[in-house]
This record gives structure tokens, sequence and C-alpha cells, in this order.
């Protein structure tokens, strides 16, 4: 009888199939390994086939899933293959109403050092995502549930789903979430990046008056929620909210966000801080132009603005870039 292999020996054959796929039978070789007695394994072979986007397996993945629902608290300890199964398929837009429906209910308390914790919070908020990429009926009425879940990774998971849902609806939802606020700023985050993509022309003054919110991680969570929208139209209210505010770290983030606006616009207002502002604030401009270190046109007109200033303060930095 021939050996069973270790499971650093089937890992590595799971490796090997996603370095180079081309040199096997994906049904023949990776498929088994979804309904692997370690869900570790399980979990590996899953992820693999959402980075190889092989469709010709979701069948499979939707097949394992099934397996792994039955019982999960016992054979799934983490709820690591029904997450990355999940994943996997959401991430093909794969409809498999089966998976989607089960994942967004499933709580999975384990014991801990401390309280029990529930492993299955992430896999609610991906078959959020799976519902609302399918166009499911009942997608968005899922997501409002989700929005209100004891666990952070469900309720971010829940805004993603909404903010691609493509939904007038979903702008609404995500505007009131924002508004009455969350426990944990990475929800509230979401919401701003979400409503940018799902509704940017309509968004960004929205999104803007947290700039002014009396909670800190707020304001700066919404400025770099501008900043990656790479929005032409957020850079006056960025500008604006500099002009009106003394926090140094506070401003520091306002020009970090217009560097990341990647616009001709931001890029001269940095340029003019570093020429004309002291030198403490320009130290935070030059910080900010750091992103663009590749580019030849901004860096020669850093380096002959620096040569002007003659600053060791500034000289010591840019060189660190």
């Amino acid at each position: 009888m021939a050996r069973r292999p270790t499971t650093e020996e089937a890992l590595a054959s799971i490796r090997a199939i996603r370095d180079a796929p081309e040199k096997f039978d994906l049904k023949r070789d990776l498929a088994p390994f979804l309904r692997h007695k370690s869900n570790h394994l399980a979990a590996a072979a899953a992820d693999t086939i959402g980075r190889l986007e092989a469709g010709v397996l979701a069948e499979d993945l939707v097949g394992a899933f099934l397996e792994w629902s039955k019982n999960p608290g016992e054979r799934d300890p983490g709820c690591k293959a029904l997450t990355a199964i999940a994943k996997s398929l959401a991430g093909m837009d794969h409809p498999a109403p089966q998976v989607y429906s089960f994942g967004i209910r499933h709580v999975q308390k384990e014991g801990s050092y401390g309280p029990p914790v529930d492993t299955a919070s992430s896999l609610r908020g991906i078959c959020a995502q799976g519902l609302v990429r399918m166009s499911h009926p009942d997608a968005l009425e899922q997501c409002v549930t989700l929005l209100v879940d004891p666990e952070v990774a469900a309720r971010v998971g829940a805004v993603r789903a909404i903010s691609e849902s493509g939904q007038v609806a979903g702008v609404l939802l995500l505007r009131y979430k924002a508004l009455i606020g969350d426990e944990d700023a990475d929800v509230t985050a979401e919401c701003f990046a979400g409503l940018l993509r799902l509704a940017p022309g309509a968004s960004i003054a929205f999104v803007a008056q947290f700039l002014d919110s009396d909670h800190g991680h707020i304001r700066e969570r919404a400025a770099l929620a501008l900043g990656e929208s790479r929005l032409a139209a957020a850079f006056p209210w960025l500008h604006e909210a500099w002009e009106r505010n003394v926090h140094g770290s506070f401003r520091r983030t306002l020009l970090l966000s217009t560097a990341m606006l990647r616009q001709d616009e931001a890029v001269e207002f940095l340029l003019a801080r570093l020429a004309e502002d002291s030198e403490k604030a320009a130290v935070d401009a030059l910080t900010a132009l750091a992103l663009y270190g590749r580019d030849e046109g901004v860096r020669t007109r850093i380096e002959e603005i620096l040569a002007t200033r003659n600053s060791p303060a500034l000289d010591a930095k840019w060189r660190g870039v």
C-alpha cells in the first residue's frame, strides 16, 4: 500500500499546482484536496482555485462547501475551509445561492483563552458580497441585517457588498451607517470608500463633511478615503480643510491624502508648500511627495526646490525617501 502523503507534502503539492497550473489536470489533481479531512488542506486548495480563477472547479467548490457545512464546528475549526471556499466562489462571481445563504447566517463560536470567539465573521461578510455579485433578490435585505452584526469583519463585508450593488438604495444605506457611526472606525472608513465608489460625484461633499468631525480618527479616515478615490473634485475639499486646520497631525494626513489623488493640481499645491512654507511644514509636504519618488518629472522639481532652500533638514529627509 502506498504511503499516505503527510500534510506538509500535500501542501507542497498544492503549491506546485498554484505555481505551474499548466502542468496539471486541475480537476484530477487539485479538486480532491477540497474534500480532504484536513480543513487546512481544503482551504489551501480553495485559495489556489481562486487565485487561478479556475471556474472549471466552481461546482467542486460548491459541493465541498456543502459537505464542510455539515457539523462545521467540529470538522472545520477556525472556519478555514468554509471561508476559503466562499471567498473563491465570490471572487469568481460564481452564482452559488446555497453557499452564500448558509454562510451569511453562519455563526461559529469557538473556545479561546477568553470569551468564545466567532470564527465565521469573515465568512458572513464574504457571502454578503457573493449574494450581491449574483444579483440575488434578497441581497440588500441580508446586508442590512449584517450592518448591525456584533463582529467587525461581518459589518465591513456588508458595507463592501452594498458598495458593489450599484443601487441607489445602497447609497442611502451607506450614508445612514456613516452618519450614525460605528464603534469601529474601519467600518465607517469602508462606508466612505464605498460611497466614493458607488456614487462618486454625489458622495464627495458628503464624505468631506466628516473632515470637520469631532473625532480625530473619523476626520483622518474621511481624508484618506477622499485621497484614495483619486477624484479631482476632492482636491478643493482637502485644500480647504488644510487651510482651516491647525492640528499638525491632521494637516499631515491632509497633505498625504492630497498626494494620493495623483492629480496635477494636487502636486502643484504640495510643491508650493515645499517651496514656500516653514521648514517644519515643508518636511510634511516632502513626506507626502515621497509617493512620487519614481516620477522623474516630480523628482526634478523637488530637487530644484531643495537646492534653492538649502535646508539640511529637508535634504536629509529627501535622502531618506
